[in-house]
């Protein structure tokens, strides 16, 4: 998972404004160190590390949104839909998984970390419940049959959940999303009110 650095330069007797825009800029470097999985489906941990990181510079954005312009609130909402985004493809790969789990049967054991996050399209009941199928001697031909096109629908969930993310991603990659948000910390109160009005 993605680790977060600390922050330095903080000033305690400095305005909030200042040490909030120092932590946008610091969450927002963290989440492009990240940048590069977005380039291809297989980089699955490294696409939910990015996730995390536009999670961590969202709820700092909207944390210290009384005291950044106004654009921030649009640039926390961007970076909500490419989480929710990336929240739907780590739902199909944390089902895929599943799936393989039960068709490969007893022998093999499922990890019930992934069951208490958040959006997850399993719970820990149900969780349980295929563990404990998986030490049954095998599942019927039906069952097998059935859970291998349930297999086939979820990869070609997968590939439409990272196209759309893809997309979005390619979007805001095209209009500099990230110089975006560093020109909207870069101005100082003075223009902030000029910001807003365009």
């Amino acid at each position: 998972m993605a680790k977060t650095r600390a922050i330095t330069g903080l000033d305690p007797l400095a305005p909030v404004e200042k040490n909030a825009r120092l932590m946008v800029r610091e969450r927002l470097a963290d989440m492009y160190a990240y940048a590069t999985y977005a380039q291809s489906l297989e980089q699955i941990s490294g696409l939910h590390d990015l996730r995390i990181a536009a999670k961590r510079l969202r709820y700092t954005l909207e944390i210290f949104a009384h005291v950044l312009p106004e654009a921030g609130k649009d640039f926390a909402e961007e970076l909500a839909r490419l989480q929710n985004e990336l929240g739907d493809l780590h739902d199909s790969e944390v089902m895929l998984a599943l799936v393989h789990q039960c068709l490969q049967g007893p022998g093999t054991k499922v990890s019930k970390k992934t069951a208490g996050k958040p959006r997850l399209l399993v719970t820990p009941d149900l969780l349980e419940l295929i563990q404990a199928d998986a030490k049954k001697p095998g599942l019927s031909a039906q069952t097998r049959q059935g859970l291998e096109r349930f297999l086939y629908r979820q990869e070609e969930r997968r590939v439409q959940s990272y196209n759309a993310f893809r997309q979005h991603w390619d979007k805001l990659e095209a209009r500099h999303f990230r110089s975006e948000i560093e020109e909207m910390l870069d101005r100082d109160e003075e223009d902030e009110s000029e910001f807003r009005r365009s």
